[in-house]
């Protein structure tokens, strides 16, 4: 070999592509910009890549569970227990309700950032600190009575959005809640009833724990709002329900009947209320998706539902997608709740100060004392199988 030639060879071995040699290529162990992308589909960001070459943009694994946010941009933070077993496909319907209206926001938007957990105990609580370092404006989470409590009580130091019920002992500056509680619900039929002129309720409940939240929310409200309240019991069971009949018409009082009861157990029992007696009730006793058929058995019901079931023409409604894939009513509540929760979400990210009525999906959300975003639901009747909302007077 000539000695140009020779020289050729180790000028080409010093200029050789690095990804070919042995060793790995300046910054190789840097971190990739890629790795702290949002698919915009799913709010999430991949856990695992593949690394066909050395320093090259990582592939996202498609199969990869959700790792937690790390982004440093401004975005809201949702975090959510869908990897439990037991909440995830709520958690999911929350989700997807969420982004839909983080899509709908268009330049309004925010972007959002899911960290998926597996519980709401020690890992909620972890993944809320962390936020506080990735850019987070506002944090919601707390799916749970449990979570939303143990949200109150963290170290949270963003604004946190709470998806359930407080404890008026856990108020913080930083913690406001929306929730889907029944006992908002009878707090709302007991005022309705009041407003169309009922001043003695006849309650009928079962020994279960849900029933009696809901018929001690209702007396709660009627006690001081009406006055006089008369109980009725009732096992829940289909073959006792006849038995209502004697022991309503036993009472001496009584102007309307409130129905602290499940689907199955309110339309058991109402076809034996007297026909004289208005009867109220909440979403816990009516299914507004169910077939004309069976809602028949539950004819003149008054309770208050939200707009996103009962008025397909009221402006929110109309600007959100339904779901795309299939789902439970109870789901279907959860997304819709998903819709307004990022609406509250963007209203607190621009000023908390001053945090106005939303028309939502879920009812006319307005802000209360301790933090609570109150959700004032339409007042609906079964009528002829169907719900409608009731035209007002």
């Amino acid at each position: 070999m000539s000695r140009f030639n020779a020289i050729l060879l180790i000028v080409f071995a010093t200029l050789a592509p690095s990804a070919f040699s042995a060793e790995p290529p300046a910054g190789a162990n840097a971190r990739s910009p890629f790795e702290d992308e949002v698919d915009p589909a799913t709010g999430l960001a991949p856990t695992s890549i593949v690394r066909p070459l050395l320093g090259a943009p990582p592939v996202p694994d498609p199969r990869a569970a959700p790792r937690a946010a790390t982004e440093t941009r401004r975005h809201i933070a949702l975090i959510l227990p869908l990897a439990s077993p037991a909440l995830g496909s709520l958690a999911e319907a929350v989700r997807l309700g969420f982004m839909a209206s983080a899509d709908v926001a268009g330049k309004e938007s925010i972007m959002v950032v899911v960290t998926p957990v597996e519980n709401e105990g020690a890992a909620l609580l972890e993944a809320c600190r962390a936020t506080t370092a990735s850019g987070a404006v506002v944090v919601v989470a707390g799916l749970t009575r449990d979570g939303a409590q143990g949200m109150a009580a963290s170290e949270c130091r963003r604004p946190v959005l709470a998806l359930n019920e407080l404890r008026s002992d856990l108020a913080a500056p930083n913690i406001y809640s929306i929730s889907l509680s029944l006992e908002q619900e009878a707090r709302q039929a007991a005022l309705q009833a009041v407003a169309d002129g009922k001043r003695s309720a006849i309650i009928v409940g079962t020994p279960s724990p849900l029933s009696r939240r809901v018929a001690e929310a209702f007396e709660r409200e009627w006690a001081r709002a009406a006055g006089e309240i008369l109980r009725v019991p009732y096992s829940g069971n289909p073959e006792e329900a006849g038995a209502l009949r004697e022991r309503i018409a036993s009472l001496r009082a009584g102007d309307m009947v409130f129905l602290a009861l499940d689907t199955p157990q309110a339309r058991a029992a109402r076809p034996y209320m007297p026909a004289t007696l208005p009867v109220y009730a909440t979403s816990l006793s009516v299914n507004p998706r169910a077939e004309t058929m069976v809602n028949v058995d539950l004819q003149g019901v008054r309770y208050g539902e939200m707009p996103w079931f009962v008025q397909p023409d009221h402006p929110a409604v109309m600007a959100y997608p339904p779901p795309k894939v299939p789902m439970s009513v109870e789901q279907e509540r959860l997304y819709a709740l998903g819709i307004d929760a990022y609406r509250l979400a963007l209203l607190m990210a621009r000023n908390l100060a001053a945090l106005p009525a939303l028309d939502g999906v879920t009812g006319r959300i307005v802000i209360e004392q301790g933090h609570t975003f109150t959700r004032h639901l339409a007042p609906s009747e079964v009528d002829g199988g169907k719900v409608l909302p009731l035209r007002a007077p």
